[in-house]
């Protein structure tokens, strides 16, 4: 039967697996996901009395708006995607995010973004499970479309919701795209427009934050840095700045080893990140020249290339606070304290004891993930494997999620929910988290 577009089932059976899948048919599933390949009980009973199957395949309709773009996925417990839908909004006519048109954009995307999602999948939308839904953090207008929507779905057809962490899905991701996924505990940068985190994963839902930022993210410095120079851009500056200092890396060769950048690196050897200063320097740094305008284009590819290093040079000091070892000690290795103040200098000393305290045995980690929009940044790849051979961490496996599953996706957030398919609930009344700590799940 047929209707529209979308192939309509009976709700308790499986269409055939989309292509969009079968690359991932082979994958063996991680430990973590033992509970999600088990018995997948359905909350109400065939229609015609069939028995229901022990091991039965449940899908998870994923729903994720907490920025700007509008995500749905279809994800089953096999880790198989059968469907991924971005729909990405233009901005550059506002010159960054505007809160109010992101909202509105996401009321008029979101609904056809969740029918494609099931027109690619081949399913009905009685097919699935549940539905999984950022709960937060991100902006309040923009998670409040996504809520709704799921919300609606779970009314319309009687599905369990499942409320996620954005944070956490990010986190959670090479556990989807990796054939053998991070052991618990596993390190994790969580690198975004909104968050710089160096994170310690300790279980599904058992995270402690090793450093985050006191002002801005790495992905909004990348945003504002771009639009300082001008580089043209429609829905994702910070790629255009990427594209941008790349060509000034061509220039140098292979070979040639990285020369120090204009900028200084702010917080070195402190458990925690800043970005503000850097974005302000990299401003004045243009102002002196004259302004924007007044660039070449090899000067501007320069100065994206300098603002890069330094932006990612930030990450892999705090990777080696917490990863390089004293082999005499058998610690984490730390330079010897800033200048300053005695006061500001007792307070390092307080931060790193307190780092060293949450890190635990740094021997024990053997993976390092990096997920997060910044993630798919190809110079950032390469630096941060670079950083941990320096360091003598071969032992550490370094995983990058695919990049279209760094930047936001549901296929992340369904995935989550079946991780978290014991907290599935039918409570509509839990509205959206803007601020929402990865140590308060």
């Amino acid at each position: 039967m047929v209707q529209g577009s979308i192939r309509l089932f009976h709700p308790t059976k499986l269409t055939p697996l989309s292509p969009l899948c079968r690359e991932s048919l082979h994958r063996y599933p991680h430990s973590a996901f033992r509970r999600i390949t088990t018995t997948c009980e359905r909350l109400e009973p065939s229609p015609n009395g069939e028995s229901k199957s022990e091991n039965k395949v449940r899908l998870i309709l994923g729903i994720e708006s907490s920025c700007d773009d509008s995500c749905a996925s279809i994800v089953s417990s096999r880790r198989e995607v059968l469907s991924s839908v971005v729909t990405k909004q233009d901005h550059s006519s506002t010159n960054g995010i505007h809160p109010l048109h992101a909202a509105l954009n996401h009321n008029a995307n979101l609904p056809k973004t969740i029918v494609e999602a099931f027109n690619q999948a081949g399913l009905h939308y009685a097919d699935v499970d549940a539905v999984a839904v950022t709960r937060g953090p991100g902006m309040a207008s923009s998670l409040g479309v996504g809520l709704t929507c799921a919300k609606t779905f779970s009314s319309l057809f009687a599905k369990p919701l499942i409320y996620v962490h954005h944070m956490q899905a990010h986190a959670l991701t090479p556990l989807l795209t990796e054939k053998t996924g991070p052991s618990f505990p596993f390190l994790t940068l969580l690198v975004s427009g909104g968050h710089t985190m160096l994170v310690l994963a300790k279980g599904i839902n058992e995270f402690s934050i090793l450093a985050t930022t006191g002002d801005d993210s790495i992905g909004d410095a990348f945003d504002k840095v771009a639009r300082d120079l001008e580089i043209p851009w429609t829905s994702a500056p910070g790629s255009a700045l990427e594209a941008t200092a790349r060509g000034y890396q061509e220039s140098m060769g292979s070979n040639h080893p990285i020369p120090k950048s204009t900028f200084p690196v702010p917080m070195k050897g402190r458990p925690a990140f800043s970005y503000s200063g850097l974005k302000s320097s990299v401003s004045r740094h243009i102002e002196s020249k004259g302004g924007p305008g007044n660039l070449s284009a090899s000067q501007r590819s320069k100065i994206a290339f300098d603002f890069q290093s330094t932006a990612i040079s930030q990450l892999e000091d705090k990777v080696t606070m917490a990863l390089k070892i004293d082999r005499q000690e058998a610690k984490p290795f730390f330079k010897p304290p800033p200048a300053g103040t005695e006061g500001e200098r007792l307070q390092v000393w307080r931060d790193r004891q307190e780092f060293r305290q949450k890190l635990g045995d740094a021997s024990k980690i053997k993976s390092l993930v990096c997920s997060g929009g910044v993630a798919s940044n190809s110079f950032l790849r390469s630096r941060l494997r670079k950083c941990l051979d320096e360091m003598g961490r071969q032992d550490v496996v370094l995983m990058f999620p695919p990049p279209s599953l760094c930047t936001d996706n549901a296929a992340m957030i369904a995935f989550t929910g079946h991780l978290l398919w014991d907290q599935r609930t039918f409570d509509h009344d839990r509205h959206a988290r803007p601020k929402w700590s990865l140590q308060d799940l």
